[in-house]
């Protein structure tokens, strides 16, 4: 494998185990989850709620592609 791949995969598996640790963590502290952040923020039900969530996932998915295509 190319060091580009090795450094690539190597960030993914110190990402994955990052939130691994993290998100108990802060569930532990008291930090509410996104969906209660949602609720309250635009009310139960509500189409905003699924706007930002899409343009939430949609910019890190744009990110994330940038960052690889620079990488290759």
């Amino acid at each position: 494998m190319s060091k580009r791949k090795n450094t690539l995969i190597l960030t993914f598996i110190m990402g994955v185990l990052i939130t691994a640790f993290a998100l108990p963590l802060l569930s532990a502290l008291g930090v509410p989850s996104f969906d209660v952040v949602l609720v309250a923020l635009f009310g139960e039900g509500s189409i905003w709620a699924l706007v930002l969530s899409l343009l939430l996932i949609l910019s890190i998915a744009l990110g994330v592609g940038k960052v690889i295509k620079s990488y290759t």
